[in-house]
């Protein structure tokens, strides 16, 4: 039941985001995404889902361009849970 006069706030940011999350919103979409698709799974495989596509994304960004561009490396921090700087 709903307090009387509670306003209900919209997120800025999907909750996929732990915390303060990627700072790419094309990153954060991933995220999410990702999450959706794997929200019948268990948690390990969705992470493990999400490690798939980010190391693919990042194979074929560095045999395209060579260089992988900041939201595909804030992709792949989020999901190897390393620290994403500052």
């Amino acid at each position: 039941m709903k307090r009387p006069g509670a306003k209900q706030v919209r997120r800025k940011r999907p909750r996929a985001t732990k915390g303060r999350g990627p700072r790419s919103a094309k990153a954060a979409q991933i995220i999410a995404l990702v999450e959706a698709l794997s929200a019948g799974l268990g948690s390990h495989d969705g992470v493990y889902l999400g490690r798939g596509i980010a190391r693919l994304l990042a194979d074929s960004f560095t045999q395209r361009r060579g260089s992988v561009p900041p939201w595909a490396q804030e992709l792949i921090a989020h999901y190897a849970g390393t620290d994403r700087g500052s």
